[in-house]
């Protein structure tokens, strides 16, 4: 009998219950019973009293409670919540298998079957569809921001209970393989409650590196290729045979962590050289081992082969690179020519791996040696076995590289100014016009052999451009073409222009406003001109969602996002430049999250042509990259949107007049963008925030090697980074980021004559306007203000709290915004699976937020030394109620 969702659930439950009695005892159980019942009575009894007192109960049995027992209840609920995240995981997963079984894979929404189904159903021929795959290059890029709140070790051994729920899932097991199962539960439960689940430290940059490996090593190093034979079944499906290696690597996978020197001084040159070393150690290491796997099913007796120059010229060409090893090859299996090939190819790999002679120079020469093999067989009639591994390994190496995934160097502007003039000998250099600073550029040189010791900061930053090769530098908060040709001169004296990618980051409205003349004047620069000549005239720009939604709200921000994509291509195009963005998305809608498939389907027509960079933060990639069943169904969703769109580009190239539609939104960006600001410029915000939230405890975590304020950052709002701004607001359930000011702006559209029709009209027609708003009502359905009221109350100074009331006022001003808009009668009525698993959850998630607020309020009133020891303890309650909440609404930043 098949698996359900309530099966893993009771089954992950029991057993910590079971741990819970044999590790804190029965009266931790009985407490987080206790609170767990009332806190599911103020939920979902019918009677308006009886709410208001099991509440009241809740909050009398959390303030009862002494530090020790409030932190093994927070733990427990903690808990509770990454378990069954773990289950509704595999209920996922469950439930698109179980989809497939029934109806075939074209019938899971979004999946690559569908999409290409449809498509051929539109009326795309194979040709269509082969070139709109062939424009379609996403890369994947994880970020070193600490958005995910657990730390690795918890992530390894929540995967072990992935692993025992998968093996459950998948395999028909005997009395004693369930009781070893269920003994491997019990003993990962055990490892979680009783591991340190709060950093005590910051960790290293390299831990970070090393915690975004995993992902790689585990996963998308067996996913990618999964998906590449999922894409290549649904094309012979609909279209008809075709080699798996004739259709193109869509996907590719970057990384800052070990190159983002933005805020963080622990990212060195050194620090990016070691990182770099570990992402080719841990790809040669698996090509290693992949290609020893082949050994035995290359082991063909040479009768059974027909000889032909590309085996021939691969074996010289190994013979040349490692003769020792191809003369013991010979003599070991003189009638095995693939055997002998792949010993060759292996030892080639292994001195890559170390550095020494013989060593592969690229990847190119890699894929030479195993094309010949899969020629060779292909040649012989083998049908499976050339199709087999060897093609999922010459898969892997198209999309892998030697590199693994190609890491991006990012750094703030304010750096580069500061270095420039230090290296002008000029302190008033940063404050000069930005005529000035690109002037004084042709006049800047190196420091001579014999030149005095550089400062610090600026040996720090002539050390990073010393150890680049390639890639893609990244300038963060770039204000003006100088920020950028500043760059470009450090790159020329280092040798290195025509061998980087030079990308503004535009994070604030102002810089965003300015997208358009910012690439004017840089294309129309000459120096400037010819490096782009040496990159494929092409240019990325870096769009953030992040400050620009800090500054302005979220409705603000997304359009600004999209005008200056649509601004930056009509420049590029007159300049005949291809344009590619990499977006900053955070995980929050706020900062640019919702789903990834639905984004690319928003995107502005103009701005993408398949090619586009995104980026993957903290738990949005545990998210999406947890184990390589929900990679691939996150992979295929993003893909199929992207083939969906370039298709109906090429179908209808010009896009639609959409003047009316922009001349909407602006004005809405105004509207919500006025009632935005107005909050964040109210007196009480900063006090409210510092009392309301538990920012203080975030910055607590450790979960990231970044500092969470910007350098030199003072008190207040302003210093402060996107990401604990958004995680602030998240953990004290007023989720006012995602929907703050929507609300009035939609109000003031729809009392325009002819308002509510056409704002309806164009949700219905536009995919952006659709996925802004549906964003919006999420951000929404995980608001909880009665919650937020607790927070609220924590607010010593009454004229604060009453900046509450504003903020109710505000979510219930919007509710009704937009329901009016998508004609619905209550929050995600069109999702209803979100709806209900929001539902549930919050009877769990509500006793960790009386916990928390509990803690702050101990922490706040307690003084003295007599109370070190109780702060300490309740401090520690906050943040793993930190962790806990992040867990039980699935958000953080």
């Amino acid at each position: 009998m098949e698996r359900t969702l309530s099966d893993d659930v009771r089954l992950v439950i029991d057993t910590l219950g079971f741990v819970i009695r044999a590790h804190a005892g029965d009266e931790v159980f009985a407490a987080v019973e206790a609170v767990r019942l009332a806190a599911k009575e103020a939920r979902e009894s019918d009677d308006a009293g009886a709410r208001d007192h099991a509440r009241d109960r809740l909050a009398s049995l959390v303030g009862g409670m002494d530090a020790p027992t409030a932190l093994e209840v927070a733990r427990a609920f903690t808990l509770y919540f990454q378990l069954v995240n773990l289950a509704e995981d595999a209920q996922r997963t469950r439930e698109l298998r179980r989809r497939e079984v029934d109806a075939g894979p074209a019938s899971v929404r979004d999946s690559i079957h569908g999409v290409l189904n449809a498509l051929a159903d539109k009326g795309a021929s194979r040709d269509d569809v082969l070139a709109a795959l062939r424009s379609v290059r996403l890369t994947f890029v994880f970020t070193a921001h600490p958005t995910e709140a657990r730390r690795q070790t918890t992530e390894r051994l929540l995967s072990d209970v992935a692993r025992v729920l998968r093996r459950r899932d998948r395999q028909t097991l005997t009395p004693l393989e369930v009781a070893a199962t269920d003994r491997r539960l019990r003993a990962a439960i055990e490892a979680l409650f009783q591991h340190a689940a709060v950093r005590l430290e910051p960790p290293e940059v390299l831990d970070e590196v090393r915690a975004g490996l995993w992902y790689l090593r585990h996963v998308l190093l067996d996913a990618v290729p999964r998906f590449q034979r999922r894409l290549h079944n649904a094309f012979e499906a609909r279209f008809g045979p075709i080699d798996v290696l004739d259709l193109p690597m869509t996907v590719r996978f970057g990384s800052w962590m070990g190159g983002d020197r933005d805020g963080n001084p622990f990212v060195t040159a050194d620090v990016t050289a070691q990182t770099l070393a570990l992402h080719r150690e841990l790809v040669l290491k698996r090509y290693q081992q992949d290609v020893v796997a082949l050994i035995d099913p290359l082991a063909a007796a040479d009768h059974r082969l027909r000889s032909g120059a590309a085996l021939d010229q691969a074996w010289q060409r190994l013979a040349a690179a490692v003769p020792d090893v191809a003369k013991e090859a010979t003599q070991r299996n003189p009638h095995e020519p693939l055997r002998r090939v792949v010993s060759g190819i292996a030892a080639r790999l292994d001195r890559a791996r170390r550095g020494t002679a013989g060593a592969y120079a690229d990847p190119s020469e890699l894929l030479d040696d195993l094309m010949a093999i899969r020629q060779t067989l292909q040649a012989a009639h083998a049908t499976a076995l050339p199709d087999d591994e060897l093609t999922t390994l010459i898969g892997r190496v198209r999309c892998f590289g030697f590199h693994l995934v190609s890491l991006d160097v990012r750094e703030d502007s304010r750096v580069h100014r500061m270095v420039i003039g230090k290296l002008l000998d000029d302190d008033s250099y940063p404050q000069k016009s930005v005529e000035a600073r690109v002037a004084a550029l042709e006049t800047l040189a190196l420091p001579g052999p014999d030149a005095p010791a550089p400062a610090p900061e600026v040996a720090r930053l002539l050390a990073l451009f010393a150890m680049l090769r390639h890639g893609t530098y990244i300038i963060s908060m770039t204000e003006s073409i100088a920020d950028v040709l500043e760059v470009h001169r450090l790159a020329e004296l280092f040798g290195i222009a025509d061998h980087i990618d030079i990308v503004p980051l535009l994070e604030t409205p102002d810089d965003l406003a300015q997208a358009g003349p910012l690439l004017e004047a840089l294309f129309s620069h000459p120096g400037y001109a010819a490096h782009l000549e040496q990159r494929q005239r092409t240019q990325e720009l870096l769009v953030g969602y992040s400050d620009s939604m800090k500054q302005g709200g979220m409705l603000a921000s997304r359009v600004a996002v999209a005008e200056a994509q649509r601004a930056a291509a009509v420049v590029c195009r007159r300049h005949g430049i291809r344009l590619r963005v990499f977006h900053g998305r955070g995980g929050s809608v706020s900062r640019g999250g919702g789903p990834t498939h639905r984004a690319i389907l928003a995107l502005p027509r103009e701005a993408f042509d398949g090619e586009t960079r995104i980026t993957e933060q903290g738990e949005m990639r545990a998210a999406n990259f947890a184990n390589p069943d929900l990679a691939v169904r996150y992979l295929e969703q993003a893909v199929g949107a992207a083939v969906w769109v370039c298709w109906r580009a090429r179908k209808a190239p010009t896009p639609p007049d959409r003047a009316r539609e922009a001349a909407t939104l602006q004005a809405l960006a105004v509207s919500s963008r006025q009632a935005y600001r107005r909050l964040i410029e109210d007196p009480r915000l900063v006090p409210y925030y510092l009392a309301a939230t538990p920012f203080e405890h975030i910055a607590g975590l450790n979960i990231g090697s970044r500092p969470s304020r910007r350098a030199g950052g003072v008190d207040g709002i302003g210093s402060l980074r996107a990401i604990p701004w958004v995680f602030g607001w998240s953990q004290s359930r007023h989720v006012l980021t995602g929907w703050f000011g929507v609300g009035s702006a939609l109000t003031a559209a729809l009392a325009r004559p002819d308002g509510e029709r056409w704002l309806r009209e164009l949700y219905r027609s536009s995919r952006f306007v659709q996925d802004l708003i549906d964003n919006v009502e999420m951000a929404m359905a995980k608001t909880d203000l009665p919650i937020a009221a607790r927070y609220a109350d924590l607010c010593q100074d009454p004229d604060v709290r009453t900046l509450f009331d504003v903020i109710a006022e505000e979510f219930e001003r919007t509710r009704v915004a937009v329901l009016t808009v998508t004609c619905r009668e209550e929050l995600l009525a069109e999702d209803p699976v979100l709806s209900r698993s929001i539902r549930l959850r919050n009877p769990y998630v509500d006793p960790l937020s009386y916990l928390q607020v509990e803690a702050m309020r101990r922490l706040r009133s307690s003084t003295g030394a007599a109370d070190a020891e109780a702060q300490t303890a309740w401090a520690l309650v906050a943040r793993v109620t930190v962790q806990g909440i992040a867990a039980g609404i699935r958000h953080t930043g």
